[in-house]
């Protein structure tokens, strides 16, 4: 399947609950499934790019990287126990987390947000 970063940029300028929580968010966030990274840009609290790797040494805040399987039930409509949320898989050391954890906590509920929005909606988006 892959992670679905293309539709990211569209579907996070779409939604108010982003831009309220992250106007003075700026950072880079590296997220891997074992094949390919994706390379996340956050200015102002947009998404401004998004860009499939390979990256050699780029600058990132913040890297999450999980198997291409773990992505893909995380992603799933209605995931299944464990998946449902990063600190799931974190807790069930199914990714992993590096980088700026303060970062991290400080915009938790931008940063989960976001990754809930790679998740199909209702209209099969």
């Amino acid at each position: 399947m892959g992670l679905a970063f293309e539709s990211l940029l569209a579907r996070a300028a779409d939604d108010a609950l982003l831009a309220r929580f992250g106007t003075d968010l700026n950072c880079a966030l590296l997220i891997g499934d074992g094949a390919t990274d994706w390379l996340i840009e956050i200015r102002a609290g947009r998404v401004i790019r998004a860009i499939e790797g390979p990256h050699v040494m780029p600058r990132t805040d913040l890297r999450l990287r999980a198997d291409a399987e773990t992505w893909e039930k995380f992603c799933a409509p209605l995931p299944p126990p464990g998946y449902h949320d990063l600190f799931a898989l974190r807790r069930f050391r199914r990714i992993q987390i590096e980088g700026d954890i303060r970062l991290m906590s400080a915009y938790l509920f931008y940063i989960k947000r976001l990754f809930d929005l790679l998740r199909p909606t209702e209209s099969g988006a």
